[in-house]
């Protein structure tokens, strides 16, 4: 059996660079290869089975419509046989970035995400939730250290949201304005982080 390994360098927040003065290294190419759609394999496979190999590619989990779930992309149903919907995605400690977000398009039973811990989240991916937006009720966004206050707010388009956890993000300067600012836009979603004192 073939066995694939999950793209996951080395990669800390002390080094974060604002993404205007950022040029392309060696590693966002490598990360940019491992999240990229491929429109074939999305069209032959179906969204539900390429979005599950986007997310174990790079060492997430998903939970599959009938409860399994599946953290190791070699245990992967082969090709030939059908995959169940997925409704969750934790990106948990991955290096899914905002390249894969396109992956939600078509996804119909998709309910939940966590992205924690993930140094590649950043404001383009939390624009990239929008691909999800008619099905997802939940989403963290936590310790996620290149994500600011303007990335935060874009979660407003989640009109379907029923619950927003947020914490420890070390680049959003004022959270409580976040969260008002979500709360207002969100007002049947709660909300969930820790805020200013």
């Amino acid at each position: 059996m073939l066995k694939v390994l999950r793209y996951n360098p080395v990669s800390t927040c002390n080094i974060f660079v604002p993404i205007s003065h950022q040029k392309r290294t060696f590693w966002e190419y490598v990360n940019m290869m491992f999240n990229k759609p491929d429109p074939d394999r999305i069209k032959n496979l179906g969204p539900d089975r390429a979005c599950a190999e986007w997310v174990l590619r790079n060492g997430g989990k998903i939970v599959w419509a009938n409860g399994t779930t599946l953290a190791d992309y070699n245990l992967l149903p082969s090709e030939d046989r059908p995959v169940p919907k997925v409704v969750e995605i934790d990106g948990t400690d991955s290096s899914i970035s905002h390249y894969g977000f396109p992956h939600l398009k078509g996804l119909t039973m998709l309910k939940k995400i966590i992205l924690h811990n993930d140094n590649y989240i950043d404001d383009r991916a939390l624009q990239g939730l929008s691909y999800g937006k008619e099905s997802l009720a939940y989403v963290q966004v936590s310790k996620c250290c290149n994500v600011t206050d303007n990335g935060l707010k874009e979660i407003k388009v989640l009109d379907k949201l029923e619950t927003l956890v947020v914490f420890e993000l070390s680049s959003v300067s004022n959270i409580d304005d976040c969260i008002k600012y979500l709360q207002n836009h969100l007002p049947k979603c709660k909300i969930e982080g820790k805020t200013e004192t």
